[in-house]
């Protein structure tokens, strides 16, 4: 315990072993690098060790300054004159306070009569005179802001951060700037001008380099346009910059997929969901590639997850029929697929697989409308009009005319021509393949 008090006492005599001047010296480097925070606690530091420290009182007048606050630094300032009446210094550096008062003033009047040249100009002024104060700069590229010439204004901003890194409003101005260019870039890309677009991001992307949702959307269109590789390295810059973006995991896996990169598809939809445990899309894509390599253990472990977090999610019934359907599990397809269509009546494969798998279990009537469901929504698809034909014969029973018309039908897509050909010769020849 006492050991413990001496090391303490130790450490309270060193702290206060720090001269007033060093104190002041080591916050004077701190503002000079523009760490107004840390210049800040320094010269208040000087000041609990001596209070009648007049530098010190200088310095915090400085750093009202870079903050902006110029009735706060003249305050100040009245406390070194105050603590040192006979430092001439302290006094003119006082009177040029109300100098830059009146250019800013003046900038400011100018700026509301709409009067921008004569703004710029005493920003100007203001900033050649005293090159320490943030604002003045920063009205600089406010007025560029407000001619809309928003590069020039983003200069400014910059150069504003240079004073004090942490202007807030320089900061906001700056992401306002950027946010600008991105949404002009999602008006070029819904507007189906990709390289416009890729230009607007790419300006996102020089005045903010923190803007992840423009790296990502530069990634979107260039794997619209087939370079995969550019677009992984897109998708890989926006997660550097925000490693809780899940939608870029999931773009990730998808392109990755796309170039056949099993694993790491796998890998980066497993930290989509990681991040967003309710990320149904992310669990249905990776199903889609398990079935591509039939593991159905695992198709059917991550559907059914897409599932139990979004009972509605159509896609994840779709994918779960498909395994039914290749195990031939035609019972389990029919329940599947019917979910699937439920949920989305646009799904014309869902439809498709539904008359295929009611054809299979004998349900001619069930298959007759799911098929004509689907010829409905994709009508040059042969794989439709196959299934319709095969539930309009029905195994020799049914409407040889209605079977005969699908089947021509689905002899127009090369795909299935010749299985078309094949069924309508069944249909015209019956006794050719008797048993």
């Amino acid at each position: 315990m006492l050991k413990r008090i001496s090391i303490i006492l130790i450490l309270a005599s060193f702290t206060f072993a720090q001269s007033p001047v060093d104190l002041y010296n080591t916050a004077n480097a701190s503002l000079e690098a523009g760490e107004v925070s840390d210049a800040e606690n320094g010269f208040n530091k000087a000041l609990e060790v001596d209070p009648t420290f007049a530098p010190a009182y200088v310095g915090l007048s400085r750093v009202a300054i870079r903050n902006g606050d110029l009735k706060k630094a003249g305050d100040l300032l009245k406390e070194a004159i105050s603590a040192d009446e006979e430092n001439k210094e302290f006094r003119s550096e006082f009177e040029q306070l109300s100098e830059l008062n009146t250019l800013m003033n003046k900038g400011i009047k100018s700026m509301k009569n709409g009067d921008a040249d004569s703004a710029f100009e005493s920003f100007r002024i203001a900033n050649e005179k005293f090159p320490n104060y943030p604002e003045s700069v920063f009205n600089m590229g406010l007025v560029h802001f407000r001619k809309k010439e928003y590069l020039d204004a983003v200069d400014y901003f910059h150069k504003t951060l240079a004073l004090n890194s942490e202007h807030k409003t320089a900061l906001a101005a700056i992401k306002n700037v950027a946010k600008n260019y991105f949404n002009s870039g999602n008006q070029s890309y819904k507007r189906g001008d990709l390289e416009g677009a890729l230009s607007s991001y790419g300006k996102v992307l020089d005045i903010d380099k923190t803007f992840y949702q423009a790296n990502y959307q530069i990634g979107v269109i260039q794997s619209k346009m087939g370079d995969k590789d550019a677009a992984v390295q897109s998708y890989e810059n926006a997660l550097a910059v925000n490693p809780q973006f899940f939608k870029g995991y999931f773009a990730l896996g998808l392109a990755k997929k796309s170039m056949n990169d099993i694993d790491g598809a796998i890998g980066a939809l497993e930290s989509a969901v990681d991040i967003h445990p309710g990320y149904d899309k992310a669990y249905g894509a990776m199903g889609d590639i398990y079935i591509g390599t039939k593991n159905y253990a695992k198709a059917m472990q991550v559907l059914n997850m897409a599932i139990t977090v979004n009972p509605n999610y159509a896609k994840g019934y779709a994918s779960l029929g498909i395994i039914s359907a290749d195990e031939e599990n035609w019972e389990q397809a029919i329940s599947n697929l019917t979910m699937a269509t439920a949920l989305n009546e646009r799904d014309a494969m869902s439809f498709f697989r539904l008359a295929g798998a009611y054809n299979l279990t004998g349900d001619c009537n069930s298959a007759k409308d799911a098929a004509r469901k689907a010829t409905e929504l994709k009508k040059r698809f042969g794989g439709a009009w196959f299934e319709l034909g095969i539930a309009e014969w029905c195994g020799g029973k049914g409407n040889k005319t209605g079977a005969l018309n699908a089947f021509e039908k689905a002899r127009n897509d090369r795909a299935w021509r010749k299985m078309a050909e094949y069924e309508i010769d069944k249909v015209k020849n019956p006794q050719k393949y008797e048993k």
